[in-house]
């Protein structure tokens, strides 16, 4: 045995020393972590106490919240004493969960979410940067901050995506779709659920795609098609593979069997969670909720105080609410008003305090069912109007017209003595009344007359409105067609121009000169019998002519593409001048060349003019540089010469290439302009003042592949 955890120790310090503990990674088991943690220390002590915590949460077999938060707390305590920045990082990381499934305290969720990512910044760890993101931005949608919830799904996915986490990047696919459920799109939320549950298939990631399953079964569910959430719910179990997700669709399987009335499906399935929870707080409630609805009240209350045992020991004042209702109605069932009255008001008490409206107005309607029996009809009346307000504001107008006659009947009584008195008074005033009536049959006479004035002169006024009004939308419409065609017009010649401007760049990348100039090299290689270099001559010029035809067919190619036609028209140009001239094409690291996408043929009229205008008339070392990296949104491409420069470049020129060349690169501009592009044209100086090349640099807005943009 000693020996068997001195290999554990082993390994333990292994990952702490290569800095490849990650509170997701680790591969041991609850019990190998145990028996390991007395024979380690310091970092490595630290790294197994916050994935003890971790795993015990992940596999519900945490004793209480007590004890995963005494695990935490001793990490951190630990990690601070030795200054180890991971080791806070992720045991603040392991609170936020705290507070979220057990203590339910969304200010201290948040306050760790934010202390997790401030040390996983010092050491630029992307993966615990991502999970901290993911923690807070879950913490601010329910606070409601759902802009700035979704920002922080937005830095979550960067951080994963630097880390290569591509299981957390889709699961981060159902988080932007509950940011839409937030918003009331409901439909958005079903559209991303079901695209991460695609990605979760493609990359083999079993455990999201139950999570995928579950959030789907409960969509339909809130949609009313229970059919369809419980095909759900039993995909979900038959891909489930740990225990703790083996409770969730039970538990919601005995729900939607409760909703529809169907018993002993519903106890069938609420009693399947306790295979894995034995006193899980949501079961016991449910099965709480059915026998009040079979009248069996004494049973309800024996899986009720069991409930309130659960989640009162879990610290769950919400789930607690619930259950004390529920309690309360039992009681209210078996006649025991005082208890039923008692439970009512402790939950009315948390109510208050953490301003559910819900559970105050079945609160309430304890209250006013329990004065009803004992016809105690001024305090059911106080109880009832409180009840029919706060369900008012809870369900609208439609809940109050059903029960404004409820609310009536307490009123008879004091309506037919209210009447009685107004007869009385009547009798009295009868004399007064009759000669009243004269009076007011001719103000009627008048106050009808003014109406009938007032209605026609609304009639006339609102007439000259409508006509003026549809007047002016005619020439508003009108405006908008011709508008409409001229920017048609626009597009068409945009369009037209556009394309004009690709087919002469195809002309001005393989023009009749350069083509000339390759077979004349090729025959000079001949001639030379130098077959070997005129074949390789030729082989590289088919290839590079039918890449530039390629090419020219799409609007976008891959920059990988782009720069392997570069780089073959450079090698032809180096052969055909016997390697006067060295070249190299540099790409940053964050330079994706098989993801990014680019204008097709763009780059190699600039590189032709950096040859023949600026190294082939200079004496000495001659150097072609190209440099891609990406600077936010665009790909900025440097291509430098240390050529004798423009200047003399333009007083050396024959008439013929400078002509051809200019037009080459007229053409490449124009369609740069229209690709809203930039390019600029720097002279370069040696420390004497002299000219010692050119430098282009285009400012390109690419596009990235499909699988880019998902990924």
């Amino acid at each position: 045995m000693k020996i068997k955890l001195s290999i554990v120790a082993f390994f333990f310090s292994l990952f702490t020393q290569a800095q490849t503990f990650q509170i997701d990674k680790l591969p041991l088991s609850i019990d190998s972590l145990k028996k390991a943690l007395p024979l380690l220390r310091n970092r490595a002590k630290v790294d197994c106490l916050n994935e003890l915590a971790r795993s015990y949460l992940e596999k519900m077999q945490t004793p209480s919240p007590d004890s995963f938060l005494a695990i935490t707390t001793q990490a951190y305590r630990e990690a601070s004493a030795i200054n180890y920045v991971k080791g806070l990082g992720d045991a603040c990381l392991n609170y936020g969960v705290i507070y979220k499934w057990h203590l339910f305290n969304l200010e201290e969720r948040e306050k760790y979410y934010r202390e997790a990512i401030l040390w996983h910044q010092k050491i630029q760890n992307d993966n615990g940067l991502g999970f901290g993101l993911l923690g807070l931005g879950d913490a601010l949608l329910d606070k409601g901050a759902i802009d700035e919830a979704n920002k922080t799904f937005e830095q979550s996915a960067f951080y994963f995506r630097k880390a290569g986490n591509k299981v957390m990047l889709t699961e981060l696919i159902d988080w932007f779709g509950y940011i839409y459920a937030a918003k009331g799109d409901f439909e958005k939320q079903f559209e991303y659920v079901k695209k991460g549950l695609r990605e979760k298939k493609r990359i083999g990631d079993n455990r999201g795609m139950v999570w995928s399953f579950y959030r789907l079964a409960h969509i339909y569910r809130n949609a009313g098609d229970y059919g369809t959430a419980l095909e759900y719910f039993r995909r979900c179990m038959q891909q489930a593979h740990q225990q703790s997700l083996f409770m969730k669709p039970f538990r919601s399987m005995g729900n939607i069997f409760l909703d529809l009335g169907n018993y002993d499906s519903s106890i069938y399935y609420f009693k399947k969670v306790f295979h894995y929870i034995p006193s899980d707080g949501p079961a016991l409630a449910g099965l709480g909720k059915l026998f009040i609805l079979r009248k069996e009240y004494d049973t309800a209350l024996s899986y009720l105080n069991n409930a309130i045992i659960a989640f009162k020991k879990r610290h769950d004042e919400k789930g607690a609410m619930g259950v004390l209702i529920d309690i309360g109605k039992s009681y209210a069932g078996l006649k025991q008003y005082s208890k039923a009255l008692q439970y009512a008001k402790e939950s009315l008490k948390i109510a208050n305090r953490i301003d559910s409206k819900d559970i105050m107005q079945h609160a309430y309607e304890i209250h006013w069912n329990v004065f009803e029996a004992l016809q105690q009809k001024d305090s059911a009346h106080f109880y009832f109007r409180k009840f029919v307000t706060l369900k008012d504001s809870l369900q609208g107008a439609k809940f109050k017209l059903q029960h404004l006659q409820k609310l009536a009947l307490y009123k008879v009584e004091a309506k037919e003595e209210a009447q009685q008195a107004r007869i009385d008074l009547l009798n009295k005033d009868n004399q007064l009344k009759q000669q009243q009536l004269q009076e007011e049959a001719l103000t009627k006479k008048i106050l009808v007359a003014c109406l009938i004035l007032v209605v026609l002169l609304a009639i006339i006024i609102f007439r000259n409105i409508f006509l003026k009004r549809r007047n002016e939308k005619l020439l508003l419409e009108n405006a908008l067609k011709e508008q409409q065609l001229a920017n048609e017009r626009r597009q068409a010649e945009l369009q037209k121009q556009t394309s004009e401007l690709e087919m002469q760049s195809l002309r001005s990348q393989m023009n009749p000169h350069f083509i000339f100039n390759c077979l004349n090299s090729i025959n000079r290689f001949i001639l030379k019998n130098e077959t070997e270099t005129a074949s390789d001559y030729l082989t590289k010029f088919s290839k590079l002519i039918r890449m530039v035809l390629n090419n020219s067919q799409h609007k976008y190619i891959t920059l990988n593409e782009e720069l392997d036609c570069l780089e073959l028209y450079i090698q032809l140009e180096q052969l055909r001048f016997k390697n006067l001239f060295r070249y190299k094409i540099k790409c940053d690291e964050e330079v994706d060349a098989e993801e990014i996408l680019v204008p097709s043929l763009l780059l190699q009229p600039f590189v032709e003019n950096a040859i023949w205008h600026g190294l082939m008339h200079k004496e000495g070392a001659r150097n072609l540089d190209i440099c891609l990296q990406l600077k936010e949104d665009i790909l900025e491409c440097a291509i430098s010469d240390n050529g004798i420069g423009r200047k003399a470049a333009l007083e050396l020129g024959s008439k013929s290439a400078t002509k051809h060349k200019s037009m080459g690169l007229q053409i490449t501009k124009d369609r740069i302009a229209l690709l809203e592009d930039s390019v600029q044209i720097q002279d370069l100086y040696d420390d004497k003042g002299s000219a010692s090349g050119t430098k282009v640099i285009l400012n390109i807005k690419y596009k990235t592949t499909i699988r880019k943009v998902f990924l």
